[in-house]
């Protein structure tokens, strides 16, 4: 199975990644605020700020909007680049409400949490969870 999702289409998503966009924001402003305390030139420290605040909102624009992709292949839930076997997953958790899944597993890395566009897809994985994890 394979399911898709947008991060401007999932709560939970978008939410992380609109902290991850401020907080590279105030602490760029706050470079710059330094820069033009320490007497860097504040035309030239305003003109780079400003520059770099359209890179990020294309970047914000871009990465709320591109979809991202899971599948499960025989035994294992992918997300490129990571991949998670299901033997490592403990249990899981459902909030239908937030269209996600979080899944308990073993080790640090892989997949945690799968977020979902639409309700039915999130049911059809949770069925398949169900029957492949014990």
């Amino acid at each position: 199975m394979i399911w898709s999702y947008r991060a401007v289409k999932n709560p939970i998503a978008r939410r992380k990644w609109l902290y991850f966009i401020s907080i590279l924001i105030i602490f760029v402003f706050g470079y710059g605020i330094y820069r033009i305390l320490m007497g860097e030139n504040a035309i030239r420290v305003a003109l780079l700020l400003t520059i770099f605040s359209l890179f990020i909102f294309l970047y914000a624009i871009i990465a709320l909007g591109k979809p991202r992709y899971y599948f499960f292949d025989e035994d294992r839930i992918v997300y490129k680049p990571f991949k998670t076997k299901l033997s490592d997953i403990n249990g899981y958790k459902v909030y239908e409400g937030d269209l996600v899944i979080r899944l308990n597993k073993k080790g640090i890395f892989g997949v945690k949490t799968l977020y979902f566009e639409r309700l039915e897809d999130l049911r059809e994985v949770e069925r398949l969870l169900r029957r492949k994890v014990r």
